[in-house]
């Protein structure tokens, strides 16, 4: 007996797609319901992430331009 994957809204399987899916939109729903009850918003205001991209002064990062030119 081959299974039925071509037809998901055949006879066969008219009855459990709309109860799975009302099931899986009332499982979100109480998701969203439950992260905005215990959600706390920030009390301090951000913080901006300042980012700092100097090399260290170390042989392997020496400016080729600042080199003295090959004999």
């Amino acid at each position: 007996m081959s299974k039925d994957r071509a037809k998901p809204f055949s006879r066969k399987h008219r009855r459990y797609w709309l109860p799975v899916t009302g099931g899986m939109l009332l499982i979100g729903a109480i998701n969203v319901a439950i992260g905005m009850c215990t959600y706390d918003p920030p009390t301090a205001p951000p913080e901006k992430i300042e980012l700092d991209l100097t090399r260290d002064a170390s042989p392997t990062s020496v400016d080729t331009a600042d080199a003295p030119a090959a004999p």
